[in-house]
């Protein structure tokens, strides 16, 4: 099998884990919320984004198997959730533990509809 093949594997087999026996999707969002926050999310895509855009490759092998156990996570969930919709799985009773307290997720959150508003009067 060529290297290729090998990096694409991982992604295929995430795809087939939802039919493990005891596979909850709830458990898999459940897991990713408490070790990432939103704004690692969006660093590290940011990252792929702009080595994607520049042609580059990661370099340094740790980041490499960092950003790719990330990716397996964030497919992981992605699926998921698809899973959580198409079944119609009730989600909003769920508890779940996150990385940051409340406080600090809304305030990040307001911070960002205060700069959306700036951006959309200017815009206006």
């Amino acid at each position: 099998m060529n290297q290729k093949s090998n990096n694409l594997l991982p992604f295929e087999l995430a795809c087939y884990e939802i039919y493990d026996n005891g596979y909850d999707p709830l458990n898999t969002i459940r897991e990713f919320w408490s070790q990432h926050t939103i704004n690692d999310c969006q660093e590290n895509l940011w990252v792929l984004f702009e080595n994607y855009r520049k042609g580059e490759g990661q370099q340094d092998i740790i980041d490499v198997k960092q950003m790719h156990a990330f990716l397996m996570k964030l497919c992981r969930v992605l699926i998921a959730y698809f899973l959580v919709h198409f079944r119609k799985i009730e989600i909003d009773a769920v508890p779940f533990a996150f990385t940051q307290s409340a406080e600090v997720i809304t305030a990040d959150l307001e911070a960002k509809q205060r700069i959306h508003s700036f951006f959309n009067r200017i815009a206006e």
